[in-house]
């Protein structure tokens, strides 16, 4: 049989585990009935920063639904055993997180839904980020080495989502370990967490800009270019019915066209109105699901001046026609 639950049902069925609290810690643990031995261990550290240890034991298969989220909270989730499935629906496809990897995340305005095996033993180490306390005092020049989406939520007022896999190096794993075997208690035990989460956060920043210069091939000098094609991909998304011209857009973030056109490839696989034209289809697919807009007004509001191009587009694109898709949802709430 399988479980399904979204976040609330969930919560409410949490309430029955036992809870402890130890000043800066606060546990969870026990069995819910025909679903799952829990154990949650929770510390809060340092302002924005805290260390969570998840283990699950499933007795039944379950799927775990999210809808959009308005927390804007930055993590890494180290998957240390069990394989979970995953998708975050108008981010990624249903990809696998198999022990030995891990994820970075802005989960902000995503659905999600997860896939859980009966049998297995799941086990997270999860660093959680509230990004505008934890970089308060992190000057201009510091946050520019900040990975661009996670600057954004300190700089800007529109965040976007974000989800990037990655591999635990040896390093990592080290300190996942000494988390796991802290030796301490009371306020040592604290700072001791605190020190290796930071150290964690400065593995992962690493790891990003090497892997950033290694994917699209730019030297180290040249990171600050890539931000500049971050932010003509967020200056278009902004702008979805009257976007600016690929010259305007390059003016406007401070490269020349080539480096832009050459560039946006690099770091997104497609070109820079490519990309425009995908969002805004999966944009209109969103607001006609929430089933409060007419499809013409959808299209306006998504930069499609013509309705039928906007139609033959989003059929291509989805397999049914806007009209179809609106109905389709209204028949499924």
């Amino acid at each position: 049989m399988t479980n399904i639950f979204t976040p609330a049902h969930w919560d409410e069925l949490c309430q029955k585990t036992f809870y402890q609290s130890k000043g800066f810690e606060a546990i969870y643990q026990g069995k819910i009935p025909d679903i799952c031995n829990s154990y949650d261990w929770c510390v809060q550290l340092r302002g924005g920063l805290s260390v969570c240890v998840y283990e699950i034991e499933i007795f039944d298969d379950l799927v775990w639904i999210r809808d959009r989220s308005d927390d804007y909270l930055f993590g890494l989730s180290f998957f240390l055993s069990g394989k979970v499935r995953i998708q975050r629906h108008g981010l990624t496809d249903e990809i696998d997180e198999p022990v030995g990897k891990y994820y970075s995340e802005c989960h902000y305005d995503i659905k999600e839904t997860e896939w859980w095996k009966a049998g297995e033993k799941f086990s997270r180490i999860y660093l959680e980020i509230e990004p505008q306390e934890f970089f308060q005092s992190f000057g201009e020049e510091d946050l520019e080495q900040v990975p661009i989406f996670l600057r954004q939520a300190v700089t800007d007022s529109k965040v976007q989502p974000y989800y990037r896999q990655g591999e635990i190096t040896q390093q990592m794993w080290l300190v996942l370990c000494n988390i796991l075997q802290c030796p301490y208690q009371g306020l040592m035990k604290r700072m001791y967490l605190e020190s290796q989460a930071m150290e964690l956060i400065t593995l992962y920043f690493q790891q990003f800009q090497e892997q950033e210069i290694h994917d699209h091939g730019f030297p180290g000098r040249k990171l600050r270019d890539v931000d500049r094609i971050y932010q003509a991909k967020d200056i278009l998304l902004s702008n979805l019915e009257n976007p600016p011209s690929l010259i305007e857009l390059a003016r406007e973030v401070g490269l020349n066209e080539f480096k832009l056109k050459r560039g946006f490839r690099q770091v997104f696989g497609t070109s820079a109105f490519k990309y425009l034209h995908d969002y805004r289809l999966e944009k209109a697919r969103q607001l006609l699901a929430l089933g409060e807009m007419k499809v013409e007004e959808v299209a306006l509001m998504v930069g499609f001046d013509s309705r039928s191009y906007f139609a033959l587009a989003f059929r291509k694109k989805f397999g049914l026609n806007p009209k179809q898709y609106f109905q389709h949802r209204q028949k499924s709430l």
